[in-house]
């Protein structure tokens, strides 16, 4: 069975308000015997007459057709309706974004460039996944999300990644610990004292690089997966730890104070920017929010 075209439809509506195949014909730009075609057409494929032909008055709706001019004109609008959303989506004004991101940073970097990006750009709603890195890679490779907002490190061939900002190694210290106030401190100054690990794939194997290359041990005193915990003890004493992203507060969930001294290393900063699979342009959308964060990201150095 043949499907009723949208072209149709518009023929039919056309003729429907006019009344006349000369004038319905003009408005849509067809001869008269294309458009008295295109009506035989879409009589056929819906096997009833939609039209009563008065000679000498034009043409007159039969009830299915006045049934199927309500419907019509539903689905003309929502299909104009969709061709501007498919457009908005098309320059990146509209659309959904799905972006994943690390644990870490989610909350100290997503929240207020999204409000803003919402601000600059209303027409897209983008909605927020966090993970660990390895279950975000995955995501991005399956389409899950259009992207993640991940490091520079654990990538694959099948990835593209657009570097938005240098997140610098920092160590987090109780507000009241000795060193608090340097300008820099390196991990031969604290290494006598216990180090609170935070216990993530990505962030195990870059303590272990920055170890490596001040050349001193890596003896976590304790190990937790929750970065807010690890805040949490060091203000409270327990010990010292390292971090890449810096809150705009020096509290800890629990009302401890802690501060954030830049790490003396050799290590290159850890890249903080957007993984998506390699050879997808993703939507317009996606393209405009990098724009946008790679202009507004900044971070203590």
């Amino acid at each position: 069975m043949r499907r009723v075209t949208l072209r149709e439809l518009e023929h039919f509506v056309a003729l429907a308000e006019h009344g006349s195949v000369t004038a319905a014909a003009a408005e849509v730009g067809l001869s008269q015997p294309a458009l008295s075609a295109s009506l035989k057409q879409l009589e056929k494929a819906l096997g009833v007459s939609l039209f009563v032909r008065h000679r000498g008055r034009g043409l007159g709706l039969l009830p299915e057709g006045e049934a199927l001019l309500v419907e019509a004109r539903g689905l003309l609008a929502r299909a104009d309706e969709l061709e501007d959303r498919m457009s908005g989506s098309a320059d990146g004004s509209a659309g959904r974004l799905v972006l994943g991101s690390l644990m870490t940073a989610a909350p100290i970097v997503l929240p207020s460039l999204v409000r803003r990006f919402r601000e600059a750009h209303p027409g897209v709603d983008v909605e927020i996944r966090t993970g660990v890195q390895a279950e975000l890679l995955d995501d991005v490779a399956s389409g899950a999300l259009h992207a993640a907002l991940t490091y520079d490190i654990g990538l694959g061939p099948g990835h593209r990644f657009d570097r938005l900002a240098d997140s610098a190694p920092h160590v987090l210290m109780a507000a009241e610990h000795r060193m608090a106030a340097s300008p820099t401190v390196g991990l031969a100054e604290m290494v006598d004292e216990p180090f609170v690990m935070l216990d993530l794939s990505t962030s195990r194997e870059y303590y272990t690089s920055l170890f490596l290359a001040a050349g001193v041990p890596m003896r976590p005193a304790m190990t937790v997966n929750d970065v807010s915990l690890v805040r949490s003890l060091v203000g409270n004493g327990f010990g010292w730890s390292v971090g890449n992203h810096v809150p705009a507060l020096d509290v800890a969930q629990d009302g401890s104070r802690v501060a954030y001294v830049p790490l003396e290393s050799d290590v290159p900063p850890l890249g903080l920017g957007l993984a998506r699979r390699s050879g997808d342009r993703g939507p317009a959308a996606l393209d405009a929010f990098t724009a946008f964060a790679r202009a507004s990201i900044r971070f203590p150095r």
